[in-house]
């Protein structure tokens, strides 16, 4: 069985300081997630696991749930079963639609299920806040009595030794990190969403997707893709395949020793058509110079610049190094 699995494609998500350059935010997050799907049908995929968090937040725009429901749709015509999952943006709840009521190749697993496909099954739960242990101890139960079926267990969930953003921040020994050591053996790997980095975690038992376009600046050294999944009789292999992206652009300017911000700034090329973060670091920015940086980048001219600071008494220390 071969299975395209991704995630975190945040169907609504807007970036920039103006109308045009938020519209074709969410634009690129309908055709990341189209172009995944085409992989899927190019490489003779079995099925497709979507990990949660469909869309940037729990009650979207109309426009947006039936343009991804459209993309889902068109996809089905392929006869390739799509399951799905709502993350912690869905609020654990994906949208109301009759597709998948009346396509048979389309599952949107509001509860936890098992999901008998082929030979592999897939055992999935939407996004568990409050006690995600005590899920994952059903999941463990319903895999013990079902021993012959080999199981994907699809989640969107925080798994013990996680590791995120420019610091390689890990998560562990929280009490809602997940650990798998009391999985049974036919619970062949753990796919989840959540975590926008790809990664492999808890000897090859656990894998992130990672998002297919990057939400934040702290996601700018990461790549983006969606994993690729062979399952044979006695072995699988998971892949991750990279997608191009837009690129995104962090400067870092230390303030620290300078008392005229605007001696700093002037030399710093700013790319118009980049998105771009200015972090000013080492120091705060008073009430006058954050007026003078709007000033300074109006949104009509700058409407994908970003800075930070935005708000007096507040010191930034350095993140991305050069």
């Amino acid at each position: 069985m071969r299975i395209v699995a991704t995630a975190d494609t945040h169907f609504g998500f807007e970036y920039g300081r103006i109308a045009v350059t938020k519209k074709e935010s969410i634009e690129r997050m309908n055709l990341a997630f189209e172009n995944v799907l085409n992989e899927a049908v190019s490489k003779k995929a079995d099925l497709v696991l979507h990990g949660g968090d469909m869309f940037n937040r729990s009650s979207p725009k109309k426009a947006v749930i039936k343009k991804a429901y459209d993309i889902i749709q068109k996809f089905a015509e392929n006869d390739i079963p799509l399951v799905a999952i709502p993350g912690n943006h869905d609020k654990s709840v994906l949208p109301e639609s009759l597709i998948s009521h009346f396509n048979t190749n389309i599952y949107f697993m509001n509860k936890l299920k098992l999901l008998g496909l082929s030979e592999v099954a897939i055992l999935s739960f939407p996004f568990e806040g409050n006690s995600p242990r005590t899920i994952f101890e059903k999941v463990a139960k319903i895999a013990k009595e079902n021993p012959a079926q080999k199981i994907v267990v699809l989640c969107h969930q925080l798994f013990d030794g996680a590791c995120f953003g420019p610091h390689n921040h890990i998560f562990t020994k929280r009490i809602d990190t997940l650990e798998t050591e009391k999985l049974p053996e036919n619970v062949l790997l753990v796919i989840s969403g959540h975590i926008h980095r790809s990664q492999e975690l808890q000897n090859g038992r656990v894998y992130y997707t990672g998002s297919i376009e990057r939400t934040s600046f702290m996601e700018i050294t990461e790549p983006k893709g969606y994993l690729l999944i062979d399952i044979e009789d006695d072995f699988h292999k998971v892949q991750f395949c990279e997608t191009k992206n837009k690129h995104w652009e962090v400067l870092e300017i230390d303030i620290k020793n300078t008392a005229m911000l605007s001696s700093v700034i002037e030399d710093e090329n700013i790319e118009i058509d980049s998105r771009t973060l200015i972090r000013f670091v080492n120091r705060d920015l008073s009430n006058s110079e954050i007026k003078f940086l709007w000033a300074r980048y109006p949104a009509k001219e700058y409407p994908l610049l970003r800075f930070s600071p935005r708000n007096p008494n507040t010191v930034l220390r350095k993140l991305y190094e050069k």
